[in-house]
């Protein structure tokens, strides 16, 4: 390779050598414009930051204790979350039927956005892949999604039947809708 062909890394001609501003404003003249950016006004108050998750949390705590208050006004006793080590698979709720039948259940849902509940398909696939996990286990517990939103139609409702078809789920249980909500009286 020439000399000529390498690019110059020392020296005055070095293109990472940085050039402390001056006080006449003949500091940095490349071609970034200066390294001169005004002064961030700080009398504003900044706005609270509130992100995309942050707000998927909070909607899916509210939505998961609409559906505790939905199971104990039905009569389960709930014991909580249940980790499930031996396949990878942790439900939401761990619950006993007034009828003494153990239910796992899995909560997703929410009030806002485009996509709710079910009708997003990655959240759809991993309802589906913890079912199939759960019907992996030796003793079988009646695995039950309890959901804002079904699938209306396209993949969403296509992975739904398949999955339903498959019995990776007990039953799949719209939160607002009161015919699907009295088959969890069938526990």
């Amino acid at each position: 390779m020439d000399q000529s062909d390498q690019l110059p890394l020392g020296g005055d001609e070095s293109f990472f050598t940085y050039s402390e501003p001056t006080d006449d404003g003949s500091g940095d003249d490349s071609a970034w414009g200066g390294a001169h950016l005004p002064a961030r006004d700080r009398s504003r108050a900044p706005a609270p930051a509130r992100s995309f998750q942050a707000s998927a949390g909070i909607q899916g705590r509210q939505f998961a204790e609409q559906c505790d208050t939905l199971l104990s006004h039905l009569g389960f006793t709930l014991r909580g979350r249940r980790i499930l080590t031996e396949i990878g698979v942790e439900v939401d709720q761990e619950a006993v039927s007034p009828r003494g039948q153990m239910v796992w259940f899995e909560y997703k849902g929410s009030v806002q956005g485009t996509r709710p509940g079910l009708r997003r398909t990655d959240t759809l696939k991993k309802a589906i892949a913890n079912g199939a996990l759960i019907r992996s286990l030796p003793d079988l517990v009646p695995y039950v999604v309890i959901t804002s939103h079904l699938p209306e139609a396209g993949a969403g409702a296509a992975m739904l039947r398949a999955a339903m078809h498959l019995r990776c789920f007990a039953d799949v249980v719209c939160l607002y809708d009161p015919s699907a909500t009295a088959r969890l009286k069938e526990w």
